[in-house]
């Protein structure tokens, strides 16, 4: 059974984003952005691209539902993919909420070149809700391959307290696609208001949900077959409805929602093809390239295009060598180890393109490698004097391109094109994608040692991101010291793996009040900064609780004087446990005693469960009371992460978190990280 509201006309329902069935919680934060009407909330709705994968569940978007509201129109996102079988049945039950009792089941059965078939299963009292519970299982029996349709969880809850179990997987319920496939143009989601929308009436104009309750009561009073009778074809209409529902979502296609953008010329059908030629012929590319080039006298001339040779051909051929390097001839044959060897004069050749590094700039820096060829004396087999196979480009040019992409987030195509304008060197932004993590790998000792030396700290510092992929999501996570840090990915935000990375661990770790952190068993210290901020949100939305208030400014002021002992002193033990007893005064004055304010409990009741967490730092030296350390290596992440999130794959993003780790370590020991990508300095 579904109990329905009351229905009333469009117009007299209002714009009141309330009427959406808003949760009190969605409605206040859309009311703190001043979207008070159905009309506003209409045009925050954005669309975007297509998942690949069709979501089960997801925020509801009750912007998508305004516009849908506003401009009379059914918007589909996704087809519904409804299972289908040759028999199907239509099930509806009715009952009263507060007995938690089930008095009627109805239902509709169709079969494929047969007429539809109708039952009812009446209870006259609670005893004989499992005789219709047992009826109903024998029509289910009956038809062991039937698709089970209902609206809502009603008949799912009752099939589970029945132990149906047999006929759970057969159910389908259709008001679930009307949250992530369909958003018809309706203020709730009801089947009585679908219904009258897809142009079903009922028999009765009066029958709700509300009045079959009254309904049922009555019948329980007079015992008139009238009550009854009405109930059984109220409860029948709503399975006929549900038809429609099932018929309607069948026949709906894709609605192809049209992107707005102000960069670009919107198309009139009338007139677009007049349009749509002048507003090509006015981009830039178009000018340079269609116009500017015919007219002889113009001083801007079209830039020459890269010519591709072909697959598995080099475009760049640099023609001049800054340094020949000429191999040594190998002192006996590589295959029979004979002495005697015989040189040709003929060599062979590669040119490797670097930069140079010199005390007034960069430069480009052409090396050709030279081998020559020898021919032994004895087993007459063929060699040359050194490998000639070398990638193109050289250490201090990938050190380069590796520094402005980890450190200061440019993308690969700005690289290519530095790279072209300011040395003259061409290479494709796909040859820095591909290679630039194989180059990388070099590295790895020094993570290895950067993971050892966090492990081998007495504080460590965690905090943790989410990030979207190209399939689904993951999260980072930093563990960092004072000069130290390394990022690791997971595909959760569970944190057992910390567990296994930090097995030998004795120290302290600093945290934010994630639960998560909770099982691991080591020694915390809580970020108090997490804990200032959440207590100034509250009470920016509260200035009004006078008890609240009492307890966040007594908090301030204790935590002021031990700051101040910081700033002065340090992070050292003998001077920080003089504020022990403050902490304990603060405590018995505001934590351990009753607050009226329900605000003031919470926060009371959230000091109490992290006490001891909040204050390890008073009894340790050099651990610190906030987590600014991983906080600010989370947000030289985050920077990357607008560039790339929703685009990168959980395969290659560990290898980019190498690279930023080694940067920023880098620079919390304030080494530069191309010298250190170039070897000139020791980062371990």
């Amino acid at each position: 059974m579904k109990i329905e509201f009351l229905e009333s006309p469009e117009a007299e329902r209002g714009d009141c984003i309330s009427l959406l069935g808003m949760p009190p919680a969605t409605v206040a934060k859309y009311h703190k952005k001043g979207i008070t009407t159905i009309t506003q909330l209409s045009h925050l709705f954005r669309p975007r691209r297509r998942a690949r994968t069709i979501p089960v569940k997801g925020r509801y978007l009750y912007e998508l539902k305004a516009l849908a509201i506003r401009e009379q129109k059914t918007y589909v996102l996704h087809k519904p993919d409804i299972p289908s079988t040759p028999v199907s049945i239509y099930l509806d039950m009715e009952g009263l909420p507060d007995e938690k009792f089930i008095y009627l089941i109805g239902g509709i059965i169709t079969q494929a070149d047969r007429p539809d078939q109708t039952f009812s299963f009446w209870a006259k009292d609670q005893e004989e809700e499992g005789l219709i519970f047992d009826q109903l299982r024998k029509v289910l029996e009956k038809y062991p391959e039937a698709t089970i349709y209902h609206y809502g969880s009603y008949e799912t809850k009752a099939f589970k307290k029945n132990s149906f179990a047999f006929a759970e997987n057969r159910l389908v319920n259709l008001l679930g696609y009307l949250r992530t496939h369909v958003y018809p143009p309706i203020y709730s989601n009801g089947l009585k208001e679908l219904g009258k929308h897809l142009g079903f009436a009922w028999s009765d104009p009066e029958a709700t949900g509300l009045k079959s309750i009254d309904w049922r009561k009555n019948w329980e009073e007079s015992k008139n077959q009238n009550w009854k009778d009405r109930l059984i074809r109220y409860n029948l209409d709503d399975c006929t409805a549900l038809k429609h529902v099932k018929a309607w979502f069948d026949s709906l296609a894709p609605t192809e929602i049209k992107k707005f953008s102000p960069y670009k010329f919107d198309t009139n059908p009338e007139f677009g093809a007049d349009f749509n030629a002048i507003s090509k012929a006015a981009y830039f590319d178009y000018q340079r390239s269609r116009i500017y080039f015919r007219d002889k006298k113009a001083s801007v001339k079209p830039s020459a295009k890269v010519k591709h040779l072909g697959r598995g051909h080099v475009i760049w051929q640099p023609k001049k060598a800054n340094e020949i390097i000429v191999a040594p001839f190998r002192p006996c044959c590589p295959y029979c180890g004979h002495k005697k060897i015989y040189h040709s004069e003929k060599k062979k050749s590669f040119k490797q393109t670097d930069l140079k590094f010199t005390r007034s700039g960069i430069k480009q820096w052409v090396i050709e490698y030279q081998s020559g060829m020898g021919k032994c004396a004895k087993c007459r087999m063929k060699h040359n004097d050194v490998v000639l196979r070398r990638v193109h480009f050289g250490d201090n040019l990938f050190a380069w391109a590796v520094n402005l992409y980890v450190n200061y987030h440019i993308s690969h195509e700005l690289i290519s094109r530095l790279l072209q304008e300011e040395f003259g060197i061409y290479a494709n932004r796909l040859y820095f994608m591909q290679r630039k993590e194989k180059w990388f790998q070099q590295f790895s000792p020094e993570i290895t040692r950067l993971r050892d030396r966090i492990r081998q700290s007495s504080v460590i510092h965690i905090d943790e991101t989410q990030i979207k992929l190209s399939k689904g999501s993951g999260y980072v996570w930093v563990l960092a010291t004072t000069d130290t840090v390394c990022y690791q990915f997971t595909p959760n935000r569970e944190s057992g793996f910390l567990t296994k990375w930090l097995q030998d661990f004795t120290g302290i770790i600093v945290t934010d009040f994630y639960g998560g952190y909770e099982p691991l068993g080591f020694r915390r210290q809580k970020c108090l900064i997490h804990l200032i901020r959440d207590l100034n949100d509250e009470l920016f939305k509260n200035p009004f609780d006078e008890e609240y208030k009492a307890l966040v400014v007594a908090f301030g002021k204790l935590l002021r004087l031990v700051i101040a002992t910081i700033d002065r002193y340090g992070l050292k033990k003998r001077h920080l446990t003089k504020h022990v007893k403050d902490t304990e005064t603060f405590r018995g004055q505001f934590v351990d005693r009753e607050h009226k304010s329900d605000l003031a409990a919470k926060a009371a009741k959230r000091f109490r469960k992290h006490w001891d967490q909040c204050w390890n730092f008073l009894h340790h030296d050099r651990v610190p009371w906030n987590n600014n350390n991983a906080e600010a290596a989370i947000k030289a992440f985050a920077q990357h992460r607008r560039s790339v999130n929703g685009m990168v794959t959980a395969s290659r993003l560990p290898q980019y978190l190498e690279m930023l780790s080694l940067a920023q370590t880098c620079r919390y020991r304030n080494i530069s990280f191309l010298e250190a990508l170039r070897r000139k300095v020791d980062v371990t």
